[in-house]
């Protein structure tokens, strides 16, 4: 009740002011809740060029081919790509690769929110 005499009480420039902050920070809170748009499969397993397969991606969305998604990749997923860097895991798909061993590892936090996977 406390609260509502204060906003009674409070100017309606400063009201309108209070309800659009309210409205900002709402919106920037929920942008983070989205969830991912889509999934991108970047198969090198062969050798010779990677397949790339795609799943419920948005309509604006251009497919590339092999060579273009993997630079999308290295520039969506930057941040990850680097986290998995410092942790070690890039270390253990090389060496897997190395030893012929496939694999995947799976990249969800990339920038423009389509996860990738990177099969080798």
């Amino acid at each position: 009740m406390n609260i509502v005499r204060l906003i009674a009480k409070l100017p309606l420039q400063r009201l309108s002011l209070l309800c659009f902050s309210g409205l900002v920070f709402l919106l920037a809170s929920c942008s983070s809740f989205l969830p991912n748009k889509g999934v991108i499969i970047l198969d090198v397993q062969d050798k010779i060029q990677t397949n790339v397969t795609s799943q419920d991606l948005p309509k604006s969305y251009k497919m590339g081919n092999g060579e273009q998604e993997l630079q999308r990749f290295e520039t969506f997923c930057k941040e990850e790509i680097h986290a998995s860097q410092l942790d070690g895991s890039e270390e253990i798909v090389f060496e897997n690769i190395k030893h012929g061993i496939h694999g995947q590892v799976e990249f969800k936090k990339c920038s423009d929110r389509i996860t990738r996977i990177y099969r080798y």
